[in-house]
């Protein structure tokens, strides 16, 4: 998911994940963090949409919730080189903007959510159900933990539904004619295989060495590439929910009234244990229909077979391991372990349902062959009872509380340390360790006890000197800053970094060189000069070769490189191409292409559903653009 992010950060299919964010934060979650979560903010208005404002603190808990969203997907890959490629502050309020944009037109052409709607959108939340029905109690008591009044949370689910409405009033209205049908069917199922080799981009070196001169005037040119850069020193507060542990006691009210609250999460499935003996049918592709029949009843005459010598008492464990073509549970007597109601197919899953225990079923007919199903034993559904969770609910109670309890102490020291920017003063106060980072910048920031936290980082070189930064706030820590002292930017003179730019210039022309070197190399493969075998000798490269592989795969031994594919998909048989991706050259000819095949009626209903998808998301997007066009929208880029 990282790479497609990255190679679509500025398309509509983007566009698409942050509306999924932004809409699942309006709802359910957005209430999971308390009414959409702290913010940073003191005040002041970031932008306006035709004369409706976009708040400073509706701006930074979108844009908090978007980071938060990210770093819970990505983890360890989460970076600020994410945030600034997808540039979330700019996303989070282009989404705000077209909120607004979407809540005027709404209003302009009277489309309304009932408070029915409203009613059935809440009935249907999982969170608020018990027995698989909405139960009043348990939302109740959902809104009092979230100090949440039923109409706010009403009113925010109304919103969501009317952003989901008028924007499926524009997706769900486009056609997809059967030319366009057809064509993407034949686009998507043609195949093709390759011979290939990669070559990589410093593959050649030049054996020319740079001169004084050529060093200068590299430097002269690019003296922005040797620049230092500003470098500030910051005086911090730290505060974890662990340090209030000691401080929080955990009531047996608060108990009872999570378990009642979150009564869904301590649903136990059935489970069942189970064995069965697979009889697989014989088939192949393009079989006539008599040719499946006589599959399926040779399949059921084995099956019938076996369990006849079942009935007469012959070991069903060892008739699994020698007849069983699920070679898996086979080797296992036939068992398939314990496994959760609905995770087998519906005819498997149905002939349980009517089985006692150690009882062995008829012959069943699946997609997969004929089973005979033994069951082994049922573990009825089951709602855990208070005590057998009670632990695991003071834990998550104590982790809630101790992180309010984090929250509320950072405040209070950023509102004392604000009086007199004195952090130092107001951390001695409230007995709280103050902690100074070496200089860092905006390239080189690793401080181990701050970890990886673009907003702590982002406000950080933001900040003006000798100022209390706000709180900046997350799950695991909270921190008050200070920027104490800052080192401005320059550019070292070229006998301060002679070696760094001697470096740099013999990697400028080398990196020429062998541009210039594979590129004949590549131009000469497209155009048949020379040939693939004799250029991988020459060049010591492996001459590979890829099975048949469609549009929408990844193209074994290379990856899901689009431009490599896209060139792939344009040469005919036996001919040549090349593509540059990644610091590599790669070189191709066409082996073999494979038409796709007549499509059956099942394949075109899943495709037209997916090119509509894909062709409503892109209307709107052109519609949005529009709109917003034609719209007053004044931005306050101080604020941002």
């Amino acid at each position: 998911m990282l790479s497609l992010i990255r190679e679509h950060s500025d398309s509509w299919l983007v566009k698409s994940i942050l509306w999924m964010i932004v809409f699942a934060f309006i709802g359910t979650i957005f209430y999971s963090w308390g009414m959409g979560g702290a913010t940073n903010s003191s005040g002041g208005v970031v932008a306006t949409v035709d004369g409706s404002n976009i708040s400073k603190a509706e701006y930074e808990r979108t844009f908090n919730n978007l980071v938060n969203f990210y770093r819970e997907q990505f983890q360890s890959q989460f970076s600020e080189e994410l945030i600034q490629k997808l540039d979330l502050k700019k996303q989070a309020l282009n989404v705000l903007i077209e909120k607004k944009i979407l809540l005027h037109k709404a209003e302009k052409l009277n489309i309304q959510v009932s408070d029915a709607e409203v009613i059935n959108q809440i009935n249907s939340i999982t969170a608020f159900k018990k027995n698989k029905t909405f139960n009043n109690e348990i939302y109740q008591n959902y809104l009092k933990f979230k100090r949440v009044t039923p109409l706010e949370f009403e009113e925010t689910q109304r919103e969501a539904l009317l952003l989901e409405k008028i924007r499926n009033l524009i997706k769900f209205n486009v056609k997809v004619s059967p030319n366009e049908l057809n064509e993407a069917f034949l686009i998507a199922n043609e195949k093709v295989k390759l011979d290939y080799m990669v070559l990589p981009l410093n593959h050649f070196k030049s054996e020319e060495k740079v001169s004084p001169e050529e060093i200068k005037s590299f430097y002269e040119k690019n003296k922005e590439r040797f620049e230092v850069p500003e470098k500030i020193k910051i005086q911090y507060v730290k505060t974890t929910p662990k340090d209030y542990e000691n401080q929080v006691e955990i009531q047996n009210e608060d108990i009872e009234d999570f378990y009642k609250m979150k009564i869904a999460n301590f649903r136990v499935q059935k489970m069942y244990k189970a064995a069965h003996i697979l009889f697989k049918l014989e088939t192949k592709d393009n079989e006539s229909e008599e040719s499946i029949k006589k599959s399926e009843e040779q399949a059921k005459s084995k099956a019938d077979d076996i369990l006849k010598k079942i009935r007469s008492g012959v070991s069903f464990k060892e008739l699994a391991k020698k007849h069983s073509d699920d070679l898996v549970s086979g080797k296992n007597g036939g068992s398939l372990g314990e496994f959760p109601e609905g995770m087998m197919v519906t005819e498997f899953e149905n002939a349980l349902k009517k089985l006692n225990s150690k009882e062995t079923s008829e012959p069943i007919k699946t997609s997969f062959g004929f089973h005979i199903i033994r069951l082994d034993e049922v573990t009825p559904e089951r709602i855990k009872p208070l005590e057998e969770v009670k632990e695991e609910i003071t834990k998550k109670l104590l982790e809630n509380k101790t992180r309010q309890k984090m929250k509320r102490e950072i405040k209070h020291l950023h509102l004392s340390a604000k009086e007199n920017h004195d952090l130092v003063s107001a951390a001695l106060e409230k007995k709280m360790t103050v902690q100074t980072t070496s200089y860092i910048s905006k390239e080189n920031h690793i401080v181990p006890d701050i970890g990886s936290n673009p907003v702590f980082f982002n406000q950080a070189f933001l900040l003006e000197d000798k100022k209390v930064g706000e709180p900046v706030i997350s799950l695991e820590s909270a921190f008050v800053m200070k920027v104490i002292s800052r080192e401005k930017s320059y550019i070292p003179e070229l006998k301060d970094v002679a070696k760094l730019a001697q470096e740099k210039t013999q990697e400028k022309k080398d990196y020429t060189f062998s541009t210039t070197k594979s590129e004949s190399f590549a131009g000469k493969i497209s155009n048949g000069t020379i040939d693939f075998e004799s250029t991988a000798n020459e060049l010591g490269l492996d001459l590979k070769h890829t099975p048949f592989f469609s549009r929408s795969d990844s193209i074994p031994g290379i990856g899901n490189l689009k431009k490599v594919k896209n060139k792939a998909f344009e040469l005919d048989k036996g001919k040549s191409g090349w593509a540059f991706v990644r610091d590599n050259y790669y070189l191709i000819r066409l082996q073999d292409r494979q038409k796709a095949d007549i499509p059956e009626a099942k394949d075109l209903k899943d495709l037209r559903k997916k090119i509509k998808l894909e062709k409503g998301n892109s209307v709107f997007q052109e519609w949005m653009d529009n709109l917003k066009e034609s719209s007053e929208i004044l931005i306050d880029k101080s604020q941002i």
